[in-house]
């Protein structure tokens, strides 16, 4: 007996201690993660051509999954239902600026650009007054007159420029004059055409007539021998006077806070001396560049320059664009595998000149990882701004150097989603495993580039065919009007056990406690592990699970009053009363589970999330009923005391406290006899 009594309390310690441990965790600050009705946030749905394939449009869902990873945003929800894909986004709505103290001592110019910050304020003073203006090289091209840099004649507008003095002096080695068809031409060039002339002599005078022209901006360096840089950019200008005036503007600002951009999910996304740079860097993260991000397709091809032409070419209007119309775009033969292997025509940035291209060379799969950074150049190397630098898988960098091996002096086009983002000529095979991508970028562009090629790109052209932006208020007033319905069903269930079971209602009343907060914990558990967002449809399934439990001491109690009806005591009734009634209780909670399995299969989006507290919320039911109800009831009903309350007690709460076993006495009935 005293063995049987052991475990009832094992039983009631294990539940315990399971208990505090989700009490604790919820204490520390491990919270139930909101999903988009009850959080706020965005709500995308893209789709593909028809007939997608399953494996493509779970290769895009996971690339989506991984840009929006690198915004810092809430754990994204994605679903895929046929060639759609629906992204929800929970507190996107919902970034903050949180004002920090902080001492340091920063560089800013006079229009507030902040350039760099120190602890104390004398390292700043020294940066200061060791910054000085010095000439970066911003561009060394070839041309063949130096004296109108502007309209060179052989080169007009296609001049091509090198990184340093010695790349363009190793460019302007390798021209050469060659003859070809009756004509004397110059290769090497770069030029989508070589230059002709009909005899050699009027060849070679052109090609000496090629010099290199360096032209160059003035930087304010520091200590670092490296050009200062904002958010909006390096301390340079066009003119020496110019970078004088800048650096004659800066001064040192002394500030005791910070204001820091913290994102729904808590990553910091940079701090800032003033509000207003901090508000600008909350809307940069918001919405808009976000769908940007997660709608492009991103898909980076480098190809071999076959030719360029200029709107004032003859042939422009000739050559059309491949796949230049959003109805071409959607076809099957504009997909990336019915053009890797063709030549195309594709527009560059400035949405006028057309690079006729060749094959796929070299695709995105083959960078390994990428960065956005800031070239500010220095005194011999030139100044390209905001540029990608990208490193190579080791297959992808021997496919590289093979590449630029074999185009040496010939362009190489870098296109991201038909679009020709730069197209340097190779100057030497590159064999070293990395790169870098420059194209005029501004820093959200580069940066977001940078996202894209990490993540990977789409495998699929997708169209943005529903934006919905979601404000947290409307989820709020529906939760606190469930929680207030809630609350006053729980009040009326109380009342009902307490007015039927009396003492016994107690047990009911802190089993029920002890279920709730198991489930919130392991809603929040989920949240962190597995990224499963709690929405109003998940609360209704714990609602009603909740009523699942109820009923679950309802079914044990009621079967523990035909026990003792039957003539056995409470505390002998227990056993056979709760191993009837578990059967009971586990029938109907796994036809509640089997049926929250079922709709989780074939439902979508929030359905789902109902489908999975109920399910799991059920099945909780029957380890706190087992672990929880069973020895708490058994124990109590051990107590004579209790057994007998008069008005309270556990005879009282069962109908049972007439005296068991006694005969009912019939009514007498007139003219009868005894």
């Amino acid at each position: 007996m005293r063995k049987k009594q052991r475990s009832l309390w094992v039983a009631l310690a294990l539940v315990g201690l399971l208990t505090v441990g989700s009490i604790a965790l919820l204490a520390t600050g491990t919270r139930p993660v909101l999903g988009l009705d009850l959080e706020g946030g965005v709500s995308v749905i893209l789709s593909a051509p028809d007939g997608t394939p399953d494996t493509v449009m779970n290769q895009a869902l996971e690339n989506i999954r991984n840009r929006i990873d690198a915004f810092g945003t809430a754990e994204p929800l994605l679903f895929v239902t046929g060639n759609t894909i629906e992204v929800q986004i929970p507190g996107l709505a919902r970034g903050t600026i949180q004002e920090r103290p902080k001492q340091q001592s920063c560089i800013v110019d006079d229009e507030g650009n902040v350039y760099t910050c120190f602890g104390t304020q004398d390292a700043a003073d020294a940066e200061l007054g060791a910054a000085s203006v010095r000439p970066v090289v911003s561009s060394v091209c070839l041309t063949d007159d130096p004296t109108n840099e502007a309209t060179p004649t052989l080169f007009g507008e296609d001049a091509p420029c090198a990184g340093t003095e010695q790349d363009a002096t190793t460019a302007l080695d390798a021209i050469a004059v060659k003859k070809q068809q009756g004509q004397f031409c110059l290769t090497g060039t770069g030029l989508a055409t070589d230059p002709c002339y009909p005899t050699r002599d009027e060849a070679e005078a052109a090609l000496s007539s090629i010099e290199t022209v360096t032209s160059q901006s003035f930087c304010i360096q520091g200590t670092g021998k490296e050009a200062l840089t904002s958010d909006v950019g390096a301390a340079c200008a066009p003119s020496q006077d110019d970078a004088q005036a800048l650096l004659d503007g800066m001064t040192i600002r002394n500030a005791e806070t910070q204001f820091c951009v913290v994102s729904s999910a808590g990553e910091n996304l940079g701090c800032f001396l003033d509000r207003e740079a901090a508000e600008a860097r909350l809307q940069e993260t918001g919405q808009e560049r976000l769908l940007q991000v997660i709608g492009e397709t991103a898909r980076l091809e480098e190809r071999e320059v076959l030719g360029v032409l200029t709107p004032t070419d003859p042939a422009y209007a000739s050559n059309p664009l491949t796949c230049g119309t959003p109805a071409e775009q959607a076809t099957e033969e504009c997909s990336f595998e019915a053009l890797k292997d063709q030549n195309v025509v594709f527009k560059s940035r400035d949405d006028a000149t057309k690079y006729q291209l060749g094959p796929v060379e070299i695709t995105g799969d083959a960078i390994d990882k990428a960065t956005a950074v800031y070239n500010a150049g220095s005194s011999t190397s030139v100044g390209q701004g905001w540029e990608i630098r990208f490193d190579l898988t080791n297959e992808g960098s021997g496919t590289f150097g093979d590449v630029t091996t074999r185009l040496v002096n010939k362009q190489l086009a870098i296109v991201v989603d038909d679009q020709v983002i730069s197209a340097p000529t190779v100057q030497d095979p590159i064999t070293n495993g990395n790169g870098v991508i420059t194209g005029r970028f501004n820093e959200g562009r580069a940066k977001d580039l940078a996202t894209q090629l990490n993540a990977g790109a789409l495998p699929v052209e997708l169209t943005t065919q529903q934006v919905l932006t979601v404000s947290p208020t409307l989820g709020d007033e529906s939760l606190h009007e469930g929680l207030v319905a809630a609350i006053a069903g729980l009040v009326l269930l109380a009342a009902y056990l307490l007015f039927y079971y009396r003492i016994l209602a107690v047990v009911a009343w802190v089993g029920m406690t002890i279920w709730a907060i198991l489930a919130l914990g392991l809603v929040a558990l989920a949240g962190r592990s597995i990224g499963y967002n709690l929405t109003l449809a998940g609360v209704a399934g714990l609602i009603i699970s909740l009523g699942v439990t109820a009923d679950s001491y309802i079914v044990f109690f009621e079967r523990l009053k035909d026990e003792v009806h039957a003539g056995r005591s409470p505390r002998a009734g227990v056993a056979p009363a709760f191993k009837r009634s578990f059967r009971t209780i586990v029938a109907a909670d796994l036809v509640t589970a089997i049926a929250a399995a079922v709709l989780y299969v074939t439902a979508i989006s929030s359905v789902r999330g109902f489908a999975l507290t109920l399910g799991v919320a059920t099945l909780l039911d029957l380890f706190v009923v087992y672990f929880f109800k069973r020895p708490a009831v058994s124990l109590l009903t051990r107590s004579e005391r209790l057994v007998n309350w008069r008005v309270m007690g556990v005879r009282a709460g069962l109908a049972a406290d007439r005296q068991v076993g006694a005969p009912d006495v019939a009514p007498a009935i007139a003219g009868a006899s005894e």
